[in-house]
This record gives C-alpha cells, sequence and structure tokens, in this order.
C-alpha cells in the first residue's frame, strides 16, 4: 500500500497468540487482539485493511504475520521489535463458553505505533483495547487519531475493558474519555460501560458517552440486543438465541460487521447524524450476524466460507 491512498481501515490495537482452554486443555490456538479479529474478518470479505500494532521480532512474530498476510491483511504498519517476545494471551471458557483472560507481554521502554501515509476522508480507523488504555503509547495514539480526524477519516472506538483485567479503571479513565472524545463511534459492551462509568443500561452509558464528547453509541448486550444512541435516533435490535461454541471475537466481529457496512455503503466520512436510520438497520443487523457467525466455532473471526457468501450481497442497499 505504499504510496497508494486508496481508502483503507486501519485496526490499531495489541496483537496477541491466543490460546484457548477448555476443561483444563487447550482445544485451539490462533492470533488475536480485539482489533486483530476484527481486521482478519475484514480482511476475508475482501475489504483492504491494515493492522497497526506491534510484536517481537521472534517465530511467534512470523507466525503471526504470516498468517495476517493469507488473510488479507496487511502487516506493513505492525512494529517489530528487536529481542522481544510476542504477546501471548491464555483464554480459559467457563461452562458457558465465555472466556476469561490471562496475558503475557515483553515490551522495550519505547514503543511505537507506525501508520505510513497521511489519512484520507475515505478511511476508517478503528481502534480499542489494552493498547488504547495503555500509557506508554498515548501520545503515539494520540498523534495518530488526531491526524485521522483533521483528515475526516470515520473513527470507531471499542473500549474492550473489563473490571477484572483493569481493576482500578480510575487510572486510565482520563485515556478512555480521551479516545471517545476522538471518536464518531463508539462501539461499547454492557461489561465495558459498567466497567467504565458504572453504567447500567444504554441510556447511562449514551449519557457518559455524550459528556465524554462523542455523540453516536452503540451498545451492545450478552444475548440481550443491541441498543443504537444519536443525537437523533433511538433504537433496539433484538439478537438472535444462540448456544455458542465460544464467546472469544464476536464483539471484535460485530465492529468488523459495522465497518464492513460503513465501507460497502460508501458511508466513510459520514458523520454519524448523517446516516439515515434505514442505513444504521443495515450495519447493526450485519454487526449482529458477523457476531453470531464468530460464536458458532473456537475461531476468533468469520468464517471464508461465510465471508465468501458475502459477496452476492454487495452492493444490495445503498444510503448515502
Amino acid at each position: 500500500m505504499r504510496g497508494v491512498c486508496i481508502s483503507c481501515v486501519f485496526a490499531i490495537s495489541e496483537t496477541f497468540y491466543d490460546i484457548l482452554f477448555k476443561e483444563g486443555k487447550p482445544i485451539s490456538a490462533c492470533p488475536g487482539g480485539a482489533m486483530l479479529n476484527s481486521a482478519v474478518s475484514l480482511g476475508r470479505t475482501g475489504i483492504p485493511v491494515a493492522l497497526v500494532s506491534e510484536l517481537g521480532k521472534d517465530l511467534l512474530g512470523d507466525m503471526i504475520c504470516s498468517s495476517l498476510k493469507k488473510n488479507n491483511v496487511s502487516v506493513e504498519h505492525v512494529s517489530r521489535y528487536e529481542n522481544q517476545k510476542s504477546p501471548i494471551a491464555l483464554a480459559f471458557l467457563d461452562s458457558g463458553n465465555n472466556a476469561h483472560y490471562s496475558f503475557y507481554e515483553d515490551f522495550p521502554y519505547v514503543r511505537v505505533l507506525n501508520v505510513g501515509r497521511s489519512f484520507t476522508k475515505k478511511d476508517i480507523v478503528m481502534f480499542g483495547s489494552i493498547l488504547a488504555s495503555s500509557a506508554a503509547l498515548k501520545n503515539e495514539l494520540t498523534r495518530i487519531l488526531d491526524s485521522a480526524d483533521r483528515a475526516g477519516a470515520t473513527i470507531i472506538y471499542d473500549p474492550n475493558i473489563r473490571k477484572a483485567s483493569t481493576p482500578d479503571i480510575e487510572k486510565i479513565r482520563s485515556l478512555v474519555d480521551n479516545n471517545i472524545r476522538h471518536s464518531d463511534i463508539v462501539r461499547a459492551s454492557d461489561e465495558d460501560m459498567l466497567s467504565i462509568g458504572e453504567c447500567r443500561n444504554a441510556d447511562e452509558a449514551y449519557e457518559y458517552v455524550l459528556a465524554a464528547g462523542c455523540e453516536c453509541l452503540i451498545y451492545t448486550t450478552a444475548g440481550r440486543g443491541v441498543f443504537l444512541r444519536t443525537s437523533s435516533i433511538s433504537k433496539y435490535y433484538k439478537t438472535p438465541a444462540i448456544r455458542p461454541v465460544s464467546t472469544v471475537g464476536a464483539g471484535d466481529s460485530f465492529t468488523a460487521g459495522i465497518v464492513y457496512t460503513l465501507y460497502q455503503e460508501g458511508l466513510t466520512g459520514e458523520k454519524p447524524e448523517n446516516i439515515s436510520s434505514a442505513a444504521w438497520d443495515v450495519m447493526v443487523s450485519t454487526g449482529i450476524c458477523f457476531a453470531t457467525e464468530v460464536c458458532m466455532s473456537t475461531e476468533n473471526y468469520i468464517s471464508k466460507e461465510y465471508a465468501q457468501s458475502l459477496g452476492s450481497k454487495n452492493n444490495e442497499h445503498k444510503y448515502l
């Protein structure tokens, strides 16, 4: 992509190699990390997507980059650190197949986020999770978000914050609020908003996000539907009742469904208040379909077969 300013999705977050355990035994392993999961789902659909992240210059990092390339995700903007080990995440499934995590990282004192070109209005930047609330990368991330904002790119934030992994939210609250302020759309789960602001429903969550500086919230819940709040729209969407194989990557794939629709519908660069209710319906329903698909396997992303099935649906809706 160097030197070519076609529209692109830039996915910014941490990268891990995920090892999934069930009843004390490993059952699958694959590259993971919130926006990496989203990026692979998008890459499989043919959307041009690049990961902005950091890895060690080791065999595990090589494996992760090779896997990303095979799934049409550019690794041109992944920082590789000499003499450092690539991060690992252990995910333990409980009786309901919900995951609980342990993370292992090894980063240098000086860390770098690399985006090798200027943004355009047609680009999408999605970011979040552990990297986005890291004080060590605050200046690097803010520099990128400011550049994307000046260009008019669409910015989407997924906090992906849990009390179990972030027990002292006050230490990162300013970072989270800064991320919200930079965003056009916040896609947050009920767990996120309970952790961030003790918000117990969609309306309380929207009040928090609005006060922090963003006018659009997509609020997802575990099996209790999706709520959309903008300056002019308040909607509820029912989600299907399913028995998940694994919930790892479900929220990330929901975000991928939102981004997929924005790109396919030509809505990149549009402010949320200018997006029609009909377009939001398509966007949220696609997110729900992506998340549901991921819950039915141990992979963190939509399957290649599902992604290929979307080809016949492309360009069916145009709401710009």
